[in-house]
């Protein structure tokens, strides 16, 4: 429904690493084995889903689509924020001139 009310929708990993070590499970993610607290809430879910199999492979599709998909976008924010970083250390040394402080910033953060 999220997606097509065009809702936006994004993933927030830590780091490549962590998505290298959930992309298996992710790979076989499936709706009717999800957990809840109350039990009575994975079945009041599980009823709205008219077809499991179809609604799987949205997912499938929302996930690991290479144009638009979850892991396509924060790919691609991953880049943006590599970018970011290296403009922050430009402006950062054009400020501070040759002093090693940003040096020592950069290195620690």
């Amino acid at each position: 429904e999220a997606r097509r009310a065009r809702m936006p929708q994004s993933l927030q990993l830590r780091s490549g690493n962590d998505l290298a070590m959930q992309q298996a499970k992710l790979q076989d993610l499936r709706v009717q084995d999800m957990k809840a607290s109350r039990p009575e809430d994975v079945q009041e879910i599980l009823a709205k889903i008219p077809d499991m199999e179809a609604f799987n492979a949205a997912l499938q599709e929302l996930i690991f689509n290479d144009r638009d998909g979850l892991l396509a976008a924060w790919r691609e924010k991953d880049a943006e924020g590599q970018m970011g970083s290296i403009g922050r250390l430009v402006r950062w040394g054009s400020v501070a001139g040759a002093s090693t402080a940003v040096w020592r910033h950069w290195s620690s953060s």
